[in-house]
């Protein structure tokens, strides 16, 4: 693929919103951010282990098969070869997880591994049979868990779904409906696991203000937008995917037009030079 500035702007947005590199800043946030300020030091031991199998070691298996000609790309974009990394990288998540049982970890951490170790392998199925997502659904989960940590401040993320999303379906990695059914499943799997873990329904203070914010914006997008105004995360990112397949098939458009034109215009010009002189 020819790499214009477009798809070079696709290609940094892959690499940054990368799973491997987004595992960091979610359990840095899930683990040391704390408004009322009871972390304790226990909580490193369980930060070093679930950042050690969640990415350390799966993506340093992954470095070593491209390293050996195993993978073609570090991103993996062939199906068939991800079914390998995909195993290790699911043991890897299911041994971490029986060991942060024996640690002391919060509430939230134990909730958010619970995410990796469910969503992770039920997005593994569907990716043997249909190239699921996997950048849309691990931008889909970062935006909903900084929304738990850090409350109404984490609405800014959740543009970067639609970012995303759209830098896969540009660099032809995935289709809308690869993106959106990683974004759809990740997002069930999440809000399902923090609403049987109390977070949905306990009046936990990041969801009472994320809850708050979006009755208040309502107000504002309600004369526009009448199906606005749930107080829930999920609208947004619908709002946002929608506006990105608008103005992707948009661009499509044009472009699709603006290339017929040029292999029609010699024609068109050859044809009007014959009328001319004769």
């Amino acid at each position: 693929m020819q790499l214009t500035g477009t798809n070079k702007f696709a290609r940094i947005v892959s690499y940054l919103f990368d799973g491997s590199v987004l595992a960091l800043p979610i359990l840095l946030a899930v683990c040391f951010y704390d408004p009322a300020g009871s972390i304790q030091a226990q909580i490193i031991p369980a930060f070093l282990v679930s950042y050690f199998f969640i990415a350390i070691i799966p993506y340093s298996f992954i470095l070593y098969l491209y390293k050996t000609g195993r993978v073609s790309d570090l991103q993996i974009p062939k199906r068939k070869e991800r079914l390998v990394p995909l195993l290790i990288i699911n043991i890897c998540v299911i041994l971490g997880f029986i060991i942060l049982l024996f640690l002391k970890s919060s509430a939230l951490l134990k909730t958010v591994y619970l995410i990796y170790l469910l969503g992770l392998p039920l997005i593994s199925i569907i990716t043997v049979f249909y190239k699921i997502s996997f950048h849309s659904s691990y931008i889909t989960m970062f935006s909903l868990i900084y929304l738990m940590v850090f409350g109404k401040w984490a609405v800014v993320t959740l543009p970067l779904i639609p970012l995303v999303s759209w830098s896969r379906v540009r660099l032809k990695r995935h289709t809308f409906g690869q993106v959106l059914l990683g974004i759809a499943v990740i997002s069930a799997v999440s809000l399902t696991i923090f609403t049987v873990n109390g977070f949905l329904w306990s009046g936990y203070w990041a969801v009472s203000e994320v809850k708050e914010f979006f009755k208040n914006t309502s107000l504002y997008f309600k004369p526009s937008l009448p199906f606005y105004g749930a107080d829930n995360p999920l609208i947004v990112i619908l709002i946002f995917t929608l506006f990105f397949i608008l103005f992707y098939k948009r661009q499509n458009l044009f472009i699709n037009n603006l290339y017929r034109f040029s292999e029609e215009s010699p024609n068109t010009l050859k044809e009007q030079a014959v009328q001319l002189f004769h």
